[in-house]
């Protein structure tokens, strides 16, 4: 069993904070040798302490030097292609996030304009005719998405119909017409 989690907060005894900073500091070493011989890879640490100037590098001054200078010898495409930064790694995993919940919020907004169109075509404020191009090609491209979505959810309510079965059929076996329809016109073709 692990030691507890400790909770990270600012140390107010001066005492206890050096003490604390002591003990993180050894298991910060002890951890980077050991990953230097596991891994078989140079690391280094360097510690400063801003209120007293200090400096504390591992595994010396000079090798911690000597391995930042190859470090910043690599051309900068090449440093930045090997760095393992996980704030930069954070940060793409929100934005991939944020940019799917954009592209869902697309889609939503442009059903709405498309029902909003099918609605103002319904109620007569709009009409075929004075659409443009444009929204012709979207109307067209967002009913025929829709059909192919209730055919779809029909089709597991109904799994025994086939493709040319109509779903809505009388008890006599004629196909029911709606108010708006024609019967010479199948419906909508002629809209």
């Amino acid at each position: 069993m692990g030691r507890p989690k400790v909770k990270l907060a600012w140390v107010e005894e001066w005492k206890r904070r050096a003490t604390v900073c002591q003990w993180r500091m050894k298991e910060l070493i002890q951890m980077a040798e050991e990953l230097t011989i596991v891994c078989d890879m140079s690391a280094c640490l360097v510690f400063y302490n801003r209120k007293n100037g200090k400096l504390v590098a591992w595994p010396s001054l000079e090798e911690a030097q000597s391995l930042i200078d190859c470090y910043n010898a690599l051309p900068e495409t090449e440093r930045n292609m090997k760095a393992d930064d996980e704030e930069s790694s954070f940060i793409k995993t929100i934005t991939k996030e944020i940019e799917k919940k954009l592209e869902l919020s697309r889609k939503a907004i442009e059903e709405l304009k498309m029902d909003n169109l099918m609605l103002q075509i319904k109620n007569g404020s709009r009409m075929i005719a004075d659409l443009s191009q444009t929204e012709i090609e979207k109307l067209k491209s967002y009913t025929s998405k829709k059909i192919a979505y209730y055919d779809r959810e029909l089709r597991k309510q109904h799994p025994n119909t086939s493709g040319n079965e109509p779903f809505l059929e009388d008890d006599d076996g004629e196909m029911k017409i709606y108010e708006g329809e024609s019967s010479e016109s199948d419906g909508a073709d002629n809209a």
